[in-house]
Protein backbone atom coordinates (compact mmCIF):
# COMPACT_ATOMS: atom_id res chain seq x y z
CA UNK A 1 0.00 0.00 0.00
CA UNK A 2 1.14 3.52 -0.69
CA UNK A 3 2.41 5.75 2.09
CA UNK A 4 0.31 8.53 3.59
CA UNK A 5 0.30 11.82 1.72
CA UNK A 6 -1.61 14.89 2.80
CA UNK A 7 -3.09 16.61 -0.24
CA UNK A 8 -3.04 20.01 1.47
CA UNK A 9 0.58 19.76 2.63
CA UNK A 10 1.71 22.71 0.51
CA UNK A 11 -0.99 24.89 2.02
CA UNK A 12 -0.01 23.71 5.50
CA UNK A 13 3.62 24.54 4.76
CA UNK A 14 2.57 28.00 3.57
CA UNK A 15 0.49 28.55 6.71
CA UNK A 16 3.41 27.47 8.90
CA UNK A 17 5.67 29.89 7.04
CA UNK A 18 3.13 32.67 7.59
CA UNK A 19 2.99 31.74 11.28
CA UNK A 20 6.76 31.98 11.56
CA UNK A 21 6.71 35.35 9.81
CA UNK A 22 4.02 36.55 12.23
CA UNK A 23 6.17 35.36 15.14
CA UNK A 24 9.13 37.35 13.84
CA UNK A 25 7.02 40.48 13.36
CA UNK A 26 5.49 40.10 16.83
CA UNK A 27 8.96 39.64 18.29
CA UNK A 28 10.13 42.87 16.68
CA UNK A 29 7.12 44.78 18.00
CA UNK A 30 7.50 43.39 21.52
CA UNK A 31 11.21 44.16 21.44
CA UNK A 32 10.53 47.76 20.46
CA UNK A 33 7.88 48.00 23.19
CA UNK A 34 10.41 46.69 25.71
CA UNK A 35 13.08 49.14 24.51
CA UNK A 36 10.76 52.10 24.99
CA UNK A 37 9.73 50.82 28.42
CA UNK A 38 13.40 50.63 29.44
CA UNK A 39 13.89 54.19 28.20
CA UNK A 40 11.00 55.31 30.40
CA UNK A 41 12.50 53.52 33.40
CA UNK A 42 15.85 55.19 32.75
CA UNK A 43 14.16 58.60 32.49
CA UNK A 44 12.42 57.98 35.81
CA UNK A 45 15.73 57.04 37.45
CA UNK A 46 17.41 60.14 36.04
CA UNK A 47 14.57 62.28 37.32
CA UNK A 48 14.86 60.85 40.84
CA UNK A 49 18.64 61.33 40.84
CA UNK A 50 18.31 64.91 39.62
CA UNK A 51 15.72 65.78 42.26
CA UNK A 52 17.94 64.28 44.99
CA UNK A 53 20.93 66.20 43.68
CA UNK A 54 18.89 69.42 43.45
CA UNK A 55 18.00 69.13 47.14
CA UNK A 56 21.70 69.54 47.95
CA UNK A 57 22.27 72.45 45.54
CA UNK A 58 22.50 76.05 46.75
CA UNK A 59 23.61 77.84 43.59
CA UNK A 60 20.81 79.37 41.51
CA UNK A 61 22.63 78.41 38.33
CA UNK A 62 22.79 74.78 39.41
CA UNK A 63 19.12 74.81 40.41
CA UNK A 64 18.18 76.43 37.09
CA UNK A 65 20.21 73.82 35.17
CA UNK A 66 18.57 71.04 37.17
CA UNK A 67 15.15 72.51 36.37
CA UNK A 68 15.99 72.72 32.67
CA UNK A 69 17.17 69.11 32.76
CA UNK A 70 13.94 68.01 34.50
CA UNK A 71 11.93 69.79 31.79
CA UNK A 72 13.99 68.00 29.15
CA UNK A 73 13.33 64.65 30.89
CA UNK A 74 9.60 65.42 30.99
CA UNK A 75 9.58 66.14 27.25
CA UNK A 76 11.53 62.99 26.57
CA UNK A 77 9.11 61.01 28.74
CA UNK A 78 6.10 62.41 26.86
CA UNK A 79 7.64 61.51 23.52
CA UNK A 80 8.40 57.99 24.74
CA UNK A 81 4.84 57.59 26.06
CA UNK A 82 3.44 58.57 22.66
CA UNK A 83 5.83 56.15 20.97
CA UNK A 84 4.88 53.42 23.45
CA UNK A 85 1.18 53.90 22.71
CA UNK A 86 1.84 53.59 18.97
CA UNK A 87 4.07 50.56 19.36
CA UNK A 88 1.61 48.91 21.74
CA UNK A 89 -1.15 49.30 19.16
CA UNK A 90 1.09 47.76 16.52
CA UNK A 91 2.04 44.92 18.88
CA UNK A 92 -1.64 44.23 19.54
CA UNK A 93 -2.25 44.01 15.78
CA UNK A 94 0.70 41.65 15.42
CA UNK A 95 -0.65 39.50 18.27
CA UNK A 96 -3.99 39.22 16.50
CA UNK A 97 -2.26 38.30 13.23
CA UNK A 98 -0.28 35.69 15.14
CA UNK A 99 -3.45 34.25 16.72
CA UNK A 100 -5.11 33.98 13.32
CA UNK A 101 -2.05 32.33 11.78
CA UNK A 102 -1.90 29.83 14.63
CA UNK A 103 -5.63 29.10 14.27
CA UNK A 104 -5.32 28.46 10.53
CA UNK A 105 -2.28 26.26 11.08
CA UNK A 106 -3.95 24.29 13.85
CA UNK A 107 -7.05 23.67 11.73
CA UNK A 108 -4.96 22.19 8.92
CA UNK A 109 -2.86 20.18 11.37
CA UNK A 110 -6.02 18.72 12.91
CA UNK A 111 -7.36 17.86 9.44
CA UNK A 112 -4.06 16.21 8.55
CA UNK A 113 -4.12 14.18 11.76
CA UNK A 114 -7.71 13.01 11.17
CA UNK A 115 -6.90 12.01 7.59
CA UNK A 116 -3.78 10.19 8.73
CA UNK A 117 -5.77 8.25 11.34
CA UNK A 118 -8.36 7.31 8.70
CA UNK A 119 -5.58 6.23 6.36
CA UNK A 120 -3.99 4.18 9.17
CA UNK A 121 -7.30 2.42 9.90
CA UNK A 122 -7.75 1.65 6.19
CA UNK A 123 -4.16 0.44 5.93
CA UNK A 124 -4.56 -1.82 8.97
CA UNK A 125 -7.81 -3.25 7.56
CA UNK A 126 -6.23 -3.97 4.17
CA UNK A 127 -3.24 -5.57 5.86
CA UNK A 128 -5.53 -7.70 8.02
CA UNK A 129 -7.52 -8.79 4.94
CA UNK A 130 -4.31 -9.65 3.09
CA UNK A 131 -3.11 -11.76 6.00
CA UNK A 132 -6.51 -13.49 6.21
CA UNK A 133 -6.34 -14.31 2.49
CA UNK A 134 -2.83 -15.75 2.89
CA UNK A 135 -3.84 -17.85 5.89
CA UNK A 136 -7.08 -18.97 4.23
CA UNK A 137 -5.19 -19.82 1.06
CA UNK A 138 -2.64 -21.97 2.91
CA UNK A 139 -5.06 -23.86 5.05
CA UNK A 140 -7.86 -23.92 2.48
CA UNK A 141 -5.68 -25.94 0.04
CA UNK A 142 -4.84 -28.61 2.65
CA UNK A 143 -8.42 -29.47 3.48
Amino acid sequence: MRSFTFSLQKILDLREFQKKQAQVELGKAVSEESRIQKNLEQIAKSRVETVKAADKMFSLTDLYNANVYLTFLDQKKEKNLVDLAQVSAIADEKREIMREAMKKCKALENLKERRKQAWQREYNLEEENAIDEIVTGKFGNKV
